[in-house]
């Protein structure tokens, strides 16, 4: 059933009136004649699990997809792997760029950057460091 929350100020004194709608119309007829200030707020009606358990939530926001493998590329054409770097560097700016690359997304996109001979990496381990190949040869 939907309930009706209403607050009536008469200068001086206050009524509050709670309850089902038809309640709460004979009351306000009863105690506002004359356009008094009425303020009425209608509450949803309660489901089925009871009152004081919040209702189901929806569905959630699907989470924008990030493609550091478009990143990567951006950064290789506006010329940041012109000079070696390490991949300390290479996470810092990309996750300045998009904070959603994490560590395995950047090295996965790294790693299609050499296969596709965008890149090309030296050393081992953590002394990896990688370059455009342009800049390379």
């Amino acid at each position: 059933m939907t309930e009706a929350r209403v607050l009536i100020d008469l200068k001086e004194g206050v009524i509050e009136l709670e309850g089902p709608i038809e309640f709460v119309e004979k009351y306000i007829a009863k105690y506002a004649p004359g356009g008094a200030a009425v303020q009425t707020a209608i509450e949803k009606p309660t489901d089925k699990r009871g009152p004081g358990r919040p209702p189901k939530s929806g569905k959630p926001a699907r989470k924008k997809k990030v493609s550091c493998d478009k990143l990567a590329a951006d950064l290789t054409s506006a010329g940041f792997f012109g000079q070696e770097r390490g991949f300390g560097a290479i996470k810092l700016e990309m996750t300045r760029v998009e904070p959603g690359c994490s560590d395995n997304k950047i090295r996965k996109a790294l790693k299609n950057a050499i296969a596709a001979g965008k890149l090309a990496a030296s050393g081992a381990g953590r002394g990896m460091k990688y370059i455009e190949i342009a800049a390379a040869e």
